[in-house]
């Protein structure tokens, strides 16, 4: 089953951080009742049933079943220093590969284009954290500029996206 984020549960259940969990309950049975492919004559519904149950199984974890609020701020990822500068150049004379090779060292590889210069990783980091790491590499400028941006996926533990830039090798920071 897809993992969605609370907020985004939140906004395809259509309630507030706030409501009731007997409301978001019953809300969410309504949606189902409304949308089930076996009540209806829409194969699209049934994308529709699938991002619901993941909305109310991401709702429910995060509440205990209903027995705890649903956390009322949401976690903030720290700015990293400016010593930490996430694009850097590479003296390499065609790094994609070399990016390539450490990508599927770092994560799982979800898409990788020589062409259009992109790398995108999917980093688990652990049952508390789920990220994309998107690799931008630009050959036009000497040295090669690498351009690398971290997006939370899930949980609420962002990886140190300086760290990670680390297992890709030594780059001097723009």
């Amino acid at each position: 089953m897809t993992k969605v984020s609370v907020d985004d549960a939140l906004r395809l259940l259509d309630v507030e951080r706030d409501t009731p969990w007997e409301e978001i309950r019953s809300l969410y049975r309504q949606r189902i009742r409304s949308a089930h492919p076996d009540l209806g004559n829409d194969e699209n519904e049934n994308d529709l049933v699938i991002s619901l149950n993941a909305a109310y199984a991401t709702l429910a974890e995060a509440t205990k079943n209903g027995k705890e609020p649903l956390p009322t701020k949401i976690p903030t990822v720290e700015a990293e220093p400016e010593t930490n500068s996430v694009v850097r150049f590479s003296d390499q004379l065609d790094p994609f590969d070399l990016l390539l090779d450490v990508s599927d060292d770092v994560g799982d590889v979800i898409y990788a284009s020589e062409d259009d210069g992109l790398i995108q990783v999917l980093i688990d980091g652990g049952k508390r954290s789920e990220s994309i790491l998107l690799i931008q590499i630009n050959e036009s400028k000497q040295p090669v500029q690498v351009l690398f941006t971290l997006d939370l996926q899930s949980g609420d533990h962002p990886i140190n996206l300086a760290d990670l830039v680390k297992r890709f090798g030594e780059f001097e920071p723009v």
